[in-house]
C-alpha cells in the first residue's frame, strides 16, 4: 500500500473540524479519500473535493498548527484534548 495525503488545498475546502490533513495508507487515491473520511469520521464523499497526494514521490512540506492527531485505541501519536 502506498501512504497519501488528502488535505484541503483551497481555503473554501476547509472544515469546521478543522481536520484537513489526513495522512492514510490505501491502494490508490479514491481509497485514500474513504480511508481518510472513516479516520475523521466524516461521511462518504466529505472529502470529495480534497487533494491527494502520494508522499512516495512527494518533496518534504511541512503541516503548522498542532501536532499529530491520532484515532482511538491508538498509542502512537498524541492523546490531547484534541485527539480524534
Amino acid at each position: 500500500m502506498t501512504t497519501y495525503c488528502v488535505f484541503a488545498d483551497a481555503e473554501n475546502k476547509r472544515r469546521a473540524d478543522r481536520c484537513n490533513t489526513i495522512v492514510v495508507q490505501a491502494a490508490d487515491a479514491d481509497a485514500a479519500r474513504a480511508a481518510a473520511e472513516a479516520h475523521i469520521g466524516a461521511n462518504p464523499g466529505d472529502l470529495a473535493d480534497f487533494a491527494v497526494v502520494d508522499l512516495s514521490t512527494a518533496p518534504p512540506f511541512i503541516v503548522r498548527g498542532h501536532p499529530p492527531l491520532g484515532g482511538a485505541g491508538q498509542t502512537v501519536w498524541p492523546s490531547t484534548i484534541h485527539s480524534l
